[in-house]
């Protein structure tokens, strides 16, 4: 810890330095006329501003040599340009009149290439887009995604599943860093919280050569709230109540931008009685909270910039063992019950070297689990005010994590080179009398190199990557369990290579990529009662390392109006490793075993856009993702999502009345049967669910308010989907909920006194 202290000095010293100012004008390539309100932004300090009635925009207190920045404006093709400042302290723009785009400009994190550019077709959302239909928590967001699915345990918890794959195979970014949070427990949550967060990128399919190993399904890509634009200050405030759990959801926030600081600061407190069934019955002990707070501070010197980004989030779940009924409405927690503390420090360096950089991340995370039980557990009581010492299960992960980068400069603009390093040590340490996983340490070590060659039309990229893992674990024996030491090292060589073909109007992909996943933990080692599922899970000393090739391709389609894409895969995983239910009972838990074997997983997405030409205001979306799973031997893998159907009907206004329709919509979700079902698993019907809301807003002076109300599940459908972890218990999904919110928002230029420069 004490490197990020003396960082954090040395850096804070080092912001009086005099930086210099570039002054841009943005006009239209035809008319020569200049373009107002053009989206300036500038990649590498992730800051913004727009341009004047003149066309004209300033980057104040900059020194670095060259920026990344990037225009956009509706009706215009996006500018995309490395400039070199030191040539010159003024430049002007030419943008080129282009079709209307139907979706914003998107700059994928973390190698900032537009969207359009990528050889990796990745999905980005907007979290405030995801959020239109109020979920309950970031899980449920992001399964709207095609191809994104949620294993949820209640109203509160829930565990991203991308093409069938979950868990360990997700790597989730957030801060920048890698989240460590015992991804393996499926009884508790993502580990990230909402606020603060301005959108998520997707990677669909083995990803471990940029992000690591274990990134063998995919990559969550959590994208922090830019900063405000220069001598800024920004804020809101948000409430909404959902009447199905009495359930308040406030979100808080500031954004200061003057001279050359940046900082952000954001809050959250979330609270929710137990949720009702479409019978208006409540599920005891379904109830949950969230408190959240992150803040990050930026700043740059003459070839250095600098984030650092601190986050802590605590969740509070009931567990629900028997699947009672009741008409209460309490939100005190009562056992059983968990408590996870998270916190995520990091510290992300931008270094440039001529016309190449080094990028550098530090991350440190810190997860604590504590599981409270009831008294015929032998432990804690059946009511509230617990101490700290009477919780019946802890783990405390802590993890310090590594990423360095170098990006090359580009040759003739043709071909570049990105060489890397990541790096993991973790540790596991139990601090309670009932134990699931013994005390461990892993280790990681990683390094790759990728190219990327880019010709007229078409564009290829390919890598090669290797990674090592020790695992070391600790003797523990206890009355129920006897945990041996083990001492294993896990290797993997891994490769990635594609292609992007582009023409005017359509764009394909194809992708061929290798991922590799070292077992974990609880996969070897695992022996006892996961209460929070209600298994006896049992561990394999014997499992090897997971091994998938998956091969991908897409047909992207882009018209003034209409937007359509496919997007099919096939994914073959070797020594896939599986729980599977074993037909027995220990303690009263079914008991579920790790077992291995060959799978295939494949399927896809299709998806479209339609935007009418002579109806500007309507927007109609729509997508079907479908997975299927099976084994060397054609039998069925477990825990397969149902396909799905998303279909969106908005309608979106723009007027310049003080009170006005900001937009409304119709949100239809079909889920077919799933009876595709593994050995001892039990197949589940067909289901539709209908949303609907509508955003008002009102504008004032200074502070602009927005009126958010809906209602989830209109129809009250009586369903338990497939990937419920409720449903073993029969306990259906939340039944109709109605849901109003407020949020206001302001925003204030700051005057930046003049400064004097000694000579």
């Amino acid at each position: 810890m004490k490197i990020f202290f003396y960082c954090f000095l040395l850096l804070c010293f080092t912001t009086n330095l005099i930086g210099q100012d570039f002054t841009g004008t943005v006009l239209d390539k035809e008319t020569l006329k200049p373009i107002s309100f053009v989206q300036v932004y500038f990649v590498d300090l992730k800051t913004g501003t727009t341009t004047d009635e003149l066309g004209v925009f300033h980057i104040e207190h900059f020194k670095q040599k060259s920026i990344h920045l990037q225009l956009s404006f509706v009706g215009y093709d996006v500018v995309d340009k490395i400039i070199n400042t030191d040539s010159t302290k003024e430049q002007t723009f030419y943008m080129v009149s282009g079709h209307l785009r139907l979706g914003e400009v998107v700059v994928s994190a973390p190698n900032g290439r537009l969207q359009g550019e990528n050889i990796v077709n990745i999905d980005h959302k907007k979290i405030s887009e995801l959020q239109e239909t109020s979920p309950l928590n970031l899980s449920e967001a992001i399964s709207t995604i095609p191809g994104v699915d949620q294993a949820s345990t209640g109203s509160g918890i829930g565990k991203p599943v991308i093409r069938g794959l979950s868990g360990n195979r997700i790597v989730t970014y957030a801060q920048g860093i890698r989240i460590e949070n015992q991804q393996w427990g499926d009884e508790h949550g993502l580990g990230v919280g909402a606020v603060g967060i301005e959108s998520v990128e997707v990677i669909k399919g083995p990803a471990s050569l940029l992000y690591g190993s274990d990134a063998l399904g995919g990559v969550l890509y959590f994208i922090d709230e830019r900063y405000a634009s220069h001598n800024t200050i920004e804020g809101f405030a948000q409430s909404k109540f959902l009447f199905n759990t009495l359930g308040t959801q406030n979100n808080a926030g500031v954004k200061i931008h003057k001279g050359s600081l940046k900082f952000n600061l954001f809050g959250t407190y979330t609270s929710h009685t137990d949720y009702q069934i479409p019978s208006f019955s409540r599920i005891l002990n379904t109830r949950f909270d969230e408190h959240n707070i992150k803040g990050s501070f930026g700043f740059n010197t003459k070839n250095w910039i600098s984030n650092i980004r601190y986050s802590y989030l605590k969740n509070n779940f009931g567990i629900v063992e028997d699947g009672l009924f009741s008409d209460e409405t309490h939100r005190n927690f009562e056992s059983p019950y968990q408590s996870i503390e998270n916190q995520n420090l990091s510290f992300d360096n931008v270094i440039f070297t001529g016309e190449s950089k080094f990028n550098l991340t530090l991350g440190y995370t810190n997860n604590y689990r504590k599981e409270f039980e009831e008294e015929d557990h032998g432990h804690g009581h059946s009511h509230t005010g617990h101490s700290e010492d009477e919780h019946a299960l802890g783990l405390k992960l802590s993890s310090y994590t590594y990423n360095l980068k170098w990006y090359s400069a580009s040759y003739k603009d043709k071909f570049d080179v990105v060489i890397g390093s990541q790096g993991m040590l973790q540790s596991n340490l139990n601090d309670s009398e009932e134990i699931l996983i013994p005390d461990a340490n892993t280790n990681d070590l990683g390094a790759f190199v990728l190219g990327n060659l880019k010709l007229n039309k078409i564009q290829f990229q390919s890598g090669i990557r290797a990674d090592v893992r020790r695992v070391d674990t600790k003797e523990m024996i206890t009355d129920e369990s006897v945990f041996p030491v083990l001492k294993n090292s896990y290797n993997g060589l891994t490769f990635s290579g594609g292609a992007i073909y582009k023409l005017d109007k359509v764009k394909y992909r194809a992708n061929i990529s290798s991922g590799f996943r070292a077992p974990n933990t609880t996969e070897l080692l695992s022996n006892g009662v996961h209460h929070g599922t209600n298994r006896f899970i049992s561990g394999d000393v014997n499992l090897i390392s997971e091994r998938a090739v998956q091969s991908d391709f897409s047909f992207d389609y882009e018209h003034e109006h209409l937007t359509f894409s496919i997007n099919p895969f096939f994914n073959s995983i070797q020594n896939y490793i599986s729980l599977t239910p074993a037909d027995t009972v220990i303690d009263g838990s079914p008991v579920f075993e790790y077992e291995q074997t060959d799978a295939l997983l494949y399927g896809g997405e299709v998806g479209f856009h339609y935007h009418p030409h002579k109806v500007h205001w309507l927007h109609i979306e729509s997508s079907l993702s479908t997975v299927f799973g099976e084994d060397k031997v054609r039998n069925r893998l477990p825990l397969i999502p149902q396909t799905k159907i998303n279909t969106t009907l908005r309608a979106e206004f723009k007027h310049k009345k003080k009170v006005h329709f900001k937009n409304v919509f119709v949100n239809h979700i079909y889920k077919f049967d799933q009876n595709r079902i593994g050995i001892f698993e039990t197949g589940s019907p067909n289901y539709t669910l209908l949303n609907a809301g509508l955003n008002i807003e009102i504008h004032t002076k200074n502070n602009p308010i927005e009126i958010t109300t809906g209602v989830k599940n209109m129809l009250n459908a009586n369903y338990t989907d497939h990937l419920s972890r409720f449903k073993t218990l029969g306990i259906q999904n939340q039944g109709i909920n109605f849901y109003i919110g407020l949020k206001i928002k302001f925003i204030k230029e700051l005057k930046e006194k003049a400064a004097t420069t000694p000579e």
